[in-house]
Parts: C-alpha cells; sequence; structure tokens
C-alpha cells in the first residue's frame, strides 16, 4: 500500500468535507452519494494540482478514509476519468453516461444520476444551441426520446 503524507491527507479530507458542503441534498441516498463521489473527485483533484501534488490512487483515498472513519468499511471506486475526451464518461455509484459526438463543456454532476433513473446510458450535448433555444434540452438520449435539461434553482 502506498503511504501518502500528513499534508495529502489533510487535503483529501478538506476535500471531502468541501463535497459535502456542495452536494445537494435529496431524498435518493444512490443520488446524493453519487453527487458526493462526483464533487469530492473534482474538488480533490483540483486542491492537490493547486499545490503541486499528484492525484491520490483509489487505495490511497481509502487509506485517508479508514483513518478518518475507522469503524467503517471503505469501498474504492474508480476514479473519475478525463471529462474532456470526446466520449467523455462520468460515473455515478457504477452508472456510465457516454456522450455521443461533440462535448461541449464539462459534463455535470447531476447527469448521470438523472440517466441511471431512466437508463439512458448514452445522450447527444445540446449545449450549444441554448442561445439560439433556451427551451432546447441539455442533453437528449441517443436511443429514446428522454430528455435532459439542468434542475432548477431550489427558491
Amino acid at each position: 500500500m502506498n503511504t501518502i503524507s500528513k499534508d495529502q491527507s489533510i487535503i483529501t479530507q478538506v476535500a471531502a468535507k468541501i463535497a459535502a458542503d456542495l452536494t445537494p441534498k435529496t431524498d435518493d441516498l444512490q443520488t446524493n452519494v453519487g453527487n458526493w463521489v462526483v464533487a469530492f473527485d473534482v474538488t480533490l483533484e483540483a486542491l492537490l494540482e493547486k499545490h503541486g501534488m499528484t492525484e491520490l490512487t483509489d487505495e490511497q483515498v481509502a487509506e485517508v478514509a479508514q483513518q478518518v472513519f475507522p469503524n467503517s468499511v471503505v469501498v474504492t471506486q474508480t476514479s473519475a476519468p478525463q471529462w474532456a475526451t470526446q466520449q467523455a464518461q462520468t460515473q455515478t455509484s457504477g452508472f456510465q453516461v457516454r456522450v455521443k459526438g461533440k462535448q461541449h463543456g464539462d459534463i455535470p454532476a447531476w447527469l448521470s444520476a438523472e440517466c441511471a433513473k431512466k437508463g439512458v446510458t448514452e445522450v447527444w450535448d445540446n449545449r450549444d444551441g441554448l442561445t439560439v433555444n433556451p427551451k432546447r434540452p441539455w442533453f437528449k438520449s441517443t436511443t429514446s426520446n428522454d430528455a435532459f435539461w439542468a434542475p432548477k434553482p431550489r427558491s
């Protein structure tokens, strides 16, 4: 097992707390966990990069989690793939969504959870046309009529 430095451990714990604060709470535990995982991955990567450190392996993250939560079973998940690739994939509790064709920016955290509810695994990214038609769905399934818009902010 690769050990991590004290600084990496602290940054990982801070990223976990920030991710918890950023994650909107819903009634669906799986969605909450999935949203937290995405927020954690992005936050941890940004903090480590800012401090000139390399990304931690899943085993190293699990080691920190075991230190923070000693009486818990820690399940590791593969790290999120590069978001800027043509066939981007996001993972939420093992569920994967691919973008077919051209991708227009980072994949939002909410998309994977929404696609999982409808069993959609591949979408078109329509965000480039939203300025012309703001009512157009952000993402559209490549195999069904399912469409996905950004969640409306809570008032």
